[in-house]
């Protein structure tokens, strides 16, 4: 082999070896980029679900809060009820008691009434 013939084997030789290191170049790059890709879409994700908890979250504490307001509510209403039922209750016993002392002083009345008018 002559030394033109050397030179041009090591040229290619060299240029093969340049393609491959390009080669493996770009191919890491590559790696990087699509690391990087993943790496935002998984921040992307994970901010998302963050973003939904801390909604659901807050929704689920507003609604709580009004749970626990219609149940104070409710109770006071239930308690407003109690006590205007016990109050017409007391109001018809006294009228019953009323009526009971009533009625015996009418019936001597109306026995005295009889008695006179005899």
């Amino acid at each position: 082999m002559d030394e033109q013939q050397q030179q041009r084997v090591n040229r290619a030789a060299e240029e093969f070896t340049n393609a491959i290191v390009e080669s493996q170049r770009a191919m890491a790059e590559r790696g990087v980029s699509v690391q990087e890709a993943n790496a935002q879409l998984t921040q992307q994700f994970f901010n998302t679900v963050i973003d939904n908890l801390q909604r659901t979250t807050e929704e689920t504490r507003g609604a709580g809060q009004e749970l626990a307001e219609q149940t104070r509510r409710g109770q006071e209403a239930g308690q407003t009820l109690a006590q205007e039922s016990v109050g017409a209750y007391m109001e018809f016993m006294n009228s019953l008691f009323s009526f009971g002392q009533a009625a015996p002083q009418a019936a001597r009345r109306g026995a005295e009434e009889a008695t006179r008018g005899t």
